[in-house]
C-alpha cells in the first residue's frame, strides 16, 4: 500500500472513530428524549430533520439524484430502519445489557456476510478479533446473566440488520454521490418509521425545549454527520475492520454513562473496554510471508 493510501485509510479510520464517539454519546441523549417521546416518533423526526438539513445545505446536488443513489439509499435505509425498530422493540422485552450484547453480533457477522456478498474470505485475525470483541461487549453489557426470550431474538435480528447495513454501505460507497445517498437514506428511514409511529404509538404532545434540543443533537450530530462520515470513511476501510471500530460505540456509550449519568466504572467494565480495544489492534495485523492474504473464493 502506498503512503497516500495508508494516510487515506488512517483518516478514514479516524472518521469512523469519531462516528462511534458520537453514537456513544447518543445513548444519553436518546434516554432523555424517550422520556417525552415514543421511539418511532424519535426515529421519524431525527431522520426527517437530517434529510431536510442536508437537502438545504446541498440543494444544488438534488437534481443529480439517480438510480444509484435511490437504490443504495433505499437498501441502506431498509436495513437501518429494521435495525432501529428491532432494537427499540427488543429492549422492551429484555434487559438493556442483553439488547446491547446481541445487537453487537454484527462484529462477528460482517466478515462472513462480506464473504458471501463480495467473495472475499476473512483471515484468521479478523475472525479471532470479531469473537474477542463480542466477548468484550458481553463484559460491558451482561451484568446480570443471560437468557433467551422474545426480546433477545429481536435484538439478535437487529444485529443481523446492522451487519447488512454495514455491508450495504460498503457496496454502494463507490456507486453514487455519498451526500445524495445519505439524503435518500434518511428520508426513506423517516418514511418507513412513520406508519409505525402513527399506528402503534400514542401521538405525543409538543415537546419541550430540552427535548427539542435533544432531537436537534440526534438529527445534526447523531444522524446527519455520522451517516456522512460513515459513508465516506467506509470507502477506505474493510468492512470487518469498520465493524470492529463501530463496536467502540458500546465503549463510548459506557463512558458517557459514567461521565453524565454517574454510572459506576467497575473492573469488569474496564476489562471489557480493554478487550474491545485489543480486538481492534489484532484486526490491524497484516499477514506476512508466514500467512498469505486470504484468497477470494
Amino acid at each position: 500500500m502506498s503512503k497516500a493510501n495508508r494516510n487515506k485509510a488512517l483518516w478514514s479510520k479516524l472518521g469512523l472513530l469519531l462516528t462511534t464517539m458520537i453514537w456513544g454519546s447518543t445513548f444519553v441523549v436518546v434516554k432523555d428524549a424517550t422520556s417525552a417521546l415514543p421511539p418511532s416518533y424519535i426515529i421519524v423526526w431525527r431522520f426527517a430533520a437530517a434529510a431536510v438539513f442536508l437537502s438545504l445545505i446541498f440543494f444544488r446536488r438534488l437534481k443529480r439524484i439517480g438510480r444509484a443513489e435511490l437504490r443504495g439509499g433505499f437498501l441502506i435505509a431498509f436495513f437501518s430502519f429494521l435495525g432501529y425498530e428491532l432494537q427499540t422493540y427488543g429492549v422492551q422485552y429484555t434487559t438493556a445489557g442483553n439488547n446491547a450484547f446481541l445487537t453487537s453480533v454484527y462484529c462477528v457477522v460482517v466478515p462472513f456476510l462480506y464473504w458471501i456478498v463480495r467473495h472475499i474470505r476473512p483471515n484468521r485475525f479478523q475472525v479471532v478479533s470479531a469473537f474477542l470483541c463480542i466477548f468484550g461487549v458481553g463484559l460491558l453489557s451482561l451484568q446480570g446473566g443471560f437468557s433467551m426470550h422474545i426480546g433477545d431474538v429481536l435484538s439478535l435480528l437487529c444485529g443481523l440488520c446492522f451487519a447488512a447495513q454495514i455491508v450495504a454501505v460498503d457496496r454502494y460507497a463507490e456507486k453514487g454521490d455519498p451526500i445524495l445517498t445519505v439524503i435518500v437514506e434518511s428520508a426513506f428511514i423517516a418514511l418507513l418509521a412513520l406508519p409505525f409511529a402513527l399506528i402503534f404509538e400514542k401521538r405525543p404532545a409538543f415537546p419541550g425545549t430540552g427535548t427539542v434540543l435533544s432531537l436537534l443533537y440526534l438529527a445534526v450530530f447523531g444522524t446527519m454527520l455520522t451517516s456522512v462520515l460513515q459513508f465516506f470513511s467506509q470507502k477506505n476501510v474493510k468492512p470487518a475492520q469498520a465493524s470492529l471500530i463501530m463496536s467502540l460505540e458500546s465503549v463510548f456509550g459506557t463512558l458517557c454513562g459514567v461521565i453524565f449519568l454517574r454510572e459506576p466504572m467497575t473492573p469488569r467494565t474496564f476489562f471489557g473496554c480493554a478487550l474491545i480495544f485489543g480486538a481492534i489492534c489484532l484486526c490491524e495485523h497484516r499477514p506476512g510471508k508466514a500467512e498469505a492474504p486470504a484468497a477470494s473464493v
